[in-house]
């Protein structure tokens, strides 16, 4: 038993070290600008006179992406977490169902975030 527990314990702390690494990065990548020449050529066109207006719905753009990437390395962390605890259950029916409920909560989460990203795409499309 000591050694599933050890086992669990290192399986554990590597997950939650991927997690940290991730909340590391991904405000990295929010932040990085690449310029592939669209600034001047909106200066150029005068789209954007005020010289900042076009940095908000970059931005919110990016942050909308990196929530999503986010809470997609979250559920994946649910859901092999649920399924570890399923599997070091031992026939005890209290930690299946606890396995089972993080599982089922994490797939109606990922469900719920799906279909606010695709209500959210369907009205800006609409605007547009």
């Amino acid at each position: 038993m000591l050694k599933i527990n050890k086992k669990f314990n290192i399986l554990l702390s590597s997950l939650y070290s991927i997690f940290i690494i991730s909340l590391i990065i991904i405000p990295q990548k929010l932040l990085a600008r690449a310029d592939y020449g669209e600034q001047e050529a909106a200066q150029t066109a005068g789209l954007f006179p005020s010289g900042g207006a076009e940095q908000i719905p970059v931005f919110l753009g990016r942050f909308a992406g990196g929530a999503l990437a986010l809470s997609g390395s979250i559920f994946l962390f649910l859901i092999v977490y649920g399924g570890i605890i399923i599997m070091t259950a031992a026939g005890s029916p209290d930690k299946v169902k606890k396995g089972k409920d993080i599982i089922i909560w994490a797939i109606i989460g990922a469900l719920i975030l799906g279909s606010a990203y695709a209500i959210t795409s369907l009205v800006f499309q609409a605007f547009q």
